[in-house]
């Protein structure tokens, strides 16, 4: 007899068992999860610390060192002064630094973050807090307390913002007169610009017409300037002409000059080579005169004195010669 079997029963029981251990293995990966998510699976401690008010704390609420998680509110209850206790679940390798003179407060993690306990970091030199042992709470404003003393210090600058708006609401005050001196003067600003409109025409009319003026006057000056311009031109011209005939005559007269003054020194060697022959002769040739003229006299007294001549010459009244230097 032949056995069928349905295909889709083939190695049924390894697929269970694949699917079961499957199942088993995520189950103890979201258990290791939560435990470690809870901290189930790392050693503990616990400290206390009490409040007036519960308000803010709940169990599970993180509790935090250095910004750093380090446990969590493990129970909140009411003692018998009507206080409330709160019991911290702290893991055992941050406790090194939780010691006498730490604190702890309830905190906001930013402005609408979420509430958590702040432990702060003590004193090395202080021993450690142990198990059970109460932690120093450092008390915290809460909003409402926040919110009142926000409004009690607003509340001053509101009245002086309300006498400020009442002040400058007054219709009689200074800002309001100022406000209405002000569009008087806007007005007068207006009528004053319309005036200085009607100058500025006025004026740039007068600046046409001196312009104009102007214009011919430059105009009757260049038309003067030209013609004596033109006078200018024809007398330099005539002064380049005779500076050309004198450049032009200027050399043969230079020419003449010089041979005029070769001519001069010749004559003046001459009369120094005359006058070295003749000085020395003159003073012998003086005293020769001198002796013929002595010897002149002589004869013409002797004449003089003869008979038939002495009665026809008359006496000369002066000398007829002046007797001189032979140097001379």
């Amino acid at each position: 007899m032949i056995k069928q079997e349905d295909p889709r029963f083939r190695h049924l029981k390894k697929k269970i068992t694949v699917f079961t251990a499957v199942a088993v293995a995520v189950i103890v990966g979201v258990v290791v999860l939560i435990g470690k998510e809870n901290d189930l699976f790392t050693q503990k401690y616990e400290l206390m610390f009490t409040v007036d008010k519960g308000t803010g704390f709940n169990r599970g609420m993180p509790v935090k060192l250095s910004g750093f998680r380090i446990g969590r509110i493990k129970s909140i209850s009411l003692n018998e002064t009507a206080k409330v206790d709160i019991v911290l679940q702290i893991d055992t390798e941050y406790r090194k630094w939780i010691r006498k003179d730490s604190t702890a407060k309830l905190v906001k993690e930013g402005l609408v973050g979420d509430s958590v306990i702040e432990v702060s970091v003590g004193n090395p030199q202080l021993p450690e807090l142990k198990d059970r042992e109460r932690l120093a709470y450092a008390k915290t404003k809460a909003l409402d307390e926040l919110a009142d003393e926000l409004a009690e210090k607003v509340k001053p600058v509101l009245m002086d913002v309300k006498d400020i708006i009442g002040y400058m609401n007054d219709p009689n005050g200074d800002i309001k007169t100022s406000l209405r001196n002000f569009a008087t003067l806007s007005g007068n600003l207006e009528l004053t610009r319309q005036r200085a409109d009607h100058l500025l025409d006025k004026t740039t009319d007068s600046v046409g017409t001196i312009s104009t003026h102007a214009v011919k006057a430059v105009d009757q000056t260049s038309s003067k300037l030209s013609s004596v311009l033109d006078d200018t031109s024809v007398t330099v011209k005539r002064a380049n002409a005779s500076l050309q005939k004198v450049d032009e005559k200027l050399p043969v007269m230079l020419g003449n000059m010089e041979s005029s003054l070769k001519n001069v020194e010749a004559i003046s060697k001459d009369l120094r080579h005359t006058e070295e022959q003749v000085l020395p002769k003159v003073p012998a040739m003086v005293r020769k005169s001198d002796e013929a003229l002595d010897g002149a006299n002589t004869v013409i007294k002797a004449v003089k004195g003869t008979w038939p001549i002495s009665g026809k010459i008359p006496e000369p009244n002066e000398k007829q010669f002046v007797e001189g230097d032979s140097h001379e």
